[in-house]
């Protein structure tokens, strides 16, 4: 059944069923949180959906890591571009950034800004022919080592949900050498593989995708190094300790 739904060439009718049952998920969620955790039920609703937000995408990111380790050593290892399964990879990553754009009313502009992009991403994931060198292999490989931050929105949204200090430091120190990494890696790929794509351009549409995709990535970084720095600032691997 999951084979068979990876390799459906129906991205947009998964994108919209996907994006339905994740939307209800949302609900059920918050109705076993009202019903066990104490600390959630003193919260305000806008403060519950973006906790309900980030743990259900640490569950639908953690889910995809599997996927997502295996399409990197296809595509990056092997140069190997399964279509349908990229596609749907990129699908099943941008269902979560969608649904909390509708439910999340409160969340930073660049949050939002990355949320976003990403859905105009995947619609450009969903109609390219991944067969063919283009700039848009560069957004699966960005969504690929993406997944194994999952423990980051993790992090973010349990953090309301309890008053462990020490655990909420141990978290954000794993967080930040996970989201770090993925991003180091990520990034140094970028670079290579665009100066390679953007040398080998003969054609004025060539340049101009790059550039904007160059630009719409940075906007993504942008959130990405803010998070980072904001968890590397709750790890205090930075803290002096004093006499």
């Amino acid at each position: 059944m999951m084979i068979d739904i990876l390799n459906s060439e129906y991205h947009f009718t998964f994108y919209l069923f996907g994006s339905v049952l994740f939307y209800y998920t949302f609900f059920l969620t918050n109705l076993v949180l009202t019903a066990y955790n104490e600390k959630y039920l003193k919260l305000d609703e806008d403060k519950k959906m973006y906790i309900v937000s980030n743990i259900l995408k640490s569950i639908q990111l953690g889910a995809l890591t599997p996927l997502a380790g295996y399409i990197l050593y296809d595509t990056m290892y092997n140069d190997s571009w399964n279509n349908p399964m990229i596609k749907n990879l990129g699908v099943w990553y941008t269902i979560p950034d969608t649904v909390s754009l509708i439910l999340v009313k409160k969340m930073d502009m660049t949050t939002k800004i990355h949320h976003g992009i990403v859905c105009l991403f995947n619609i450009a994931s969903i109609t390219n022919d991944y067969n063919e060198e283009n700039i848009v292999r560069c957004l699966i490989i960005y969504a690929a080592f993406s997944t194994y931050a999952f423990i980051v929105n993790f992090m973010l949204g349990t953090r309301f949900l309890h008053s462990n200090k020490k655990i909420e430091k141990l978290m954000s120190r794993f967080a930040f050498g996970v989201y770090s990494t993925c991003c180091m890696i990520n990034w140094i790929w970028h670079y290579f593989y665009m100066t390679r794509l953007y040398n080998a351009c003969n054609t004025n549409y060539c340049t101009y995708g790059i550039s904007l995709y160059s630009f719409l990535i940075c906007m993504i970084a942008i959130d990405d190094i803010k998070l980072n720095k904001w968890l590397l600032k709750k790890s205090e691997f930075l803290v002096l300790k004093t006499e």
